[in-house]
């Protein structure tokens, strides 16, 4: 089950990350996008050899990223979705909660910014995202890594 959900997520981000570098006509954006979509990449590929200060670098290096692109670009706000779960994992619950918060109403306001006002869907779709992704974290990939946990041994990587 864990194991389908972290291809899901990633398989989102593939797809939002291509509608996002495809709807904006600027190379910069879609040399952006590009390097933002190799730098989400790397945490699956060498996740399990970094330590948890390295985790969390790759994690303030790619929500910079995301940040600057979402500045620029109106597609790539909604590329917050798989980053909550990046935070989830990443960090301790308190911290990936007030993460996930935090980047929840950065996406309503970057999306809100390039519409030109403030509007029920924009707040409410990056904020039901984050609630989502709290939720199906809370099930399955909680449960699977604390039963890992109560047995002595480290909870498997994401796509293992």
């Amino acid at each position: 089950m864990v194991r389908l959900l972290w291809w899901a997520v990633h398989g989102a981000s593939a797809v939002l990350l291509l509608v996002a570098v495809g709807g904006d006509g600027r190379p910069a954006v879609a040399v952006g996008g590009v390097l933002l979509a190799a730098l989400y990449a790397a945490g699956p590929v060498f996740g399990s050899g970094l330590s948890r200060t390295g985790e969390r670098i790759w994690l303030a290096t790619l929500t910079c990223a995301w940040a600057g692109l979402a500045a620029l670009s109106p597609p790539f706000a909604w590329l917050a979705f798989p980053l909550f779960f990046a935070f989830l994992y990443v960090l301790p619950l308190w911290a990936a909660t007030f993460g996930v918060t935090v980047l929840a109403c950065a996406a309503g306001a970057a999306a809100s910014w390039h519409a030109g006002a403030v509007s029920a869907p924009l707040v409410a779709g990056p904020a039901a995202g984050a609630a989502l992704a709290a939720l199906v974290w809370a099930g399955p990939v909680t449960g699977s890594r604390s039963r890992s946990r109560a047995r002595g041994r480290p909870a498997p990587p994401p796509g293992a």
